[in-house]
């Protein structure tokens, strides 16, 4: 059997902005960032909704109790669990 490698998580994702109507100015933002290393993921939350105030929240957890936490409370899509044979990849 071949050696198989592991790379852990990199970059990150934008998952939810909001800005105000008139101004467009940012007040909230959300988002996913690896760890340097890549052993974890953190979700940042920014929030400005209250004048003068500017509050970050940071969580933090590890890639594969992510992946654990996305297979146990996620949606199967449906045609996606295909089996892929060596000679299509």
């Amino acid at each position: 059997m071949a050696q198989l490698t592991v790379k852990g998580a990199v970059g990150e994702m934008e998952l939810l902005t909001q800005h105000e109507a008139e101004t467009g100015c940012l007040c909230r933002s959300l988002r996913l960032e690896a760890s340097d290393d890549g052993k974890s993921v953190m979700l940042i939350e920014i929030d400005e909704r209250k004048v003068g105030i500017q509050r970050e929240y940071r969580f933090e957890i590890t890639a594969g109790d992510l992946i654990a936490l996305i297979h146990a409370h996620g949606a199967e899509l449906p045609g996606e669990n295909h089996v892929r044979t060596a000679e299509a990849i």
